[in-house]
């Protein structure tokens, strides 16, 4: 199987700095990764170093086959078609609706593709996130679940192979999270789809993925499937690996 992501040796801070971050990992091509753990353990840094937003001071990331440090502008376009984003501020283009905010990626990568079929594309994306009836908003008119629903529905129009994806569920309602769950775990079936996913807490989101890596002071501390993790019993993942117990 071939690896989608790879950090190999990867540095990022100083010890005196917050958010340092000293780790190797790998991620499967067709595989479900989550990064979790507490907040500024490392989890949104290693997703930005994937993005190619933070440039490590030691080590090497590679995406989809290349190495980022010495990724040409030709293949930072070629990513931009292949690799999905969708970062704590999912950055909708405020002067846009929902509807051409998600077929922006369309246009400008496929020229020549016919309106009509632009129109029925992002309808049917629309429809699968249930965002049907948002299509004539603008991002200020919509809640912070339906923003991120429709950033995630920008970054797939695409059939992008990659989606990095930082906190998933920020935002969402629980009929928002099982929809965009059954969203996500319906791709997969349907395409070759790798995920790379940060989350500060329990979520359905754990159900879905193939594996977790908790983080903690920038390093990784356990890596493995969430059953497995949760049965090891330690007791400083149990608070993120199980549901909040109501008093």
């Amino acid at each position: 199987m071939s690896t989608a992501i790879e950090l190999i040796d990867v540095r990022v801070g100083s010890e005196e700095s917050e958010g340092q971050v000293e780790v190797s990992l790998a991620v499967d091509e067709g595989e479900w990764l989550v990064l979790l753990g507490p907040t500024r353990s490392g989890k949104s840094v290693i997703l930005e170093l994937c993005a190619g937003l933070i440039v490590p001071e030691e080590g090497r990331v590679r995406l989809l086959g290349r190495d980022l440090r010495a990724a040409t502008e030709d293949d930072w376009l070629d990513l931009r078609a292949r690799v999905g984003t969708v970062l704590q501020q999912p950055g909708l283009l405020s002067n846009m609706t929902v509807f051409n905010n998600v077929a922006l990626p369309l246009r400008y990568h496929n020229v020549d593709m016919d309106e009509e079929t632009v129109l029925a594309r992002v309808a049917a994306q629309l429809d699968a996130l249930g965002l049907a009836a948002l299509a004539d908003r603008f991002p200020s008119q919509l809640t912070q679940g339906e923003v991120r629903c429709a950033a995630i529905g920008r970054a797939l129009i695409l059939g992008q192979e990659l989606l990095l994806l930082d906190d998933p569920a920020a935002g969402l309602d629980a009929d928002m999270t099982r929809n965009l769950v059954a969203y996500l775990t319906n791709l997969r079936r349907e395409r070759p789809l790798t995920i790379l996913a940060t989350m500060r807490t329990f979520s359905p989101f754990l159900d879905a993925a193939d594996r977790v890596a908790f983080l903690s002071e920038g390093r990784v501390e356990a890596s493995g499937p969430p059953a497995q993790l949760g049965a090891a019993g330690e007791p400083s993942w149990q608070g993120y690996l199980q549901p909040r117990r109501q008093p």
